[in-house]
């Protein structure tokens, strides 16, 4: 950085936040797509599994007491 004049210094600064920008647009694009994806899909599927849980094992206790 000494032998470069301080206009250039200026400009490569200036072009390392351009692209620091560009790469943090994408990986925020990149999270809220996923985090879209897990609250879309992943919450129901995870809501949907828990209530077929809790109603097959509901029915396999209410088998268990008849064979008793």
């Amino acid at each position: 950085m000494k032998n470069r004049s301080n206009l250039s210094n200026i400009l490569i600064i200036f072009v390392g936040l351009i692209l620091a920008s560009m790469l943090l647009k994408i990986l925020l694009t990149l999270t809220t797509g996923v985090l879209y994806l897990i609250f879309k899909f992943g919450i129901p599927l995870l809501i949907i599994g828990g209530i077929i849980y809790w109603l097959t094992n509901r029915d396999s206790n209410r088998y268990k007491r008849r064979r008793r």
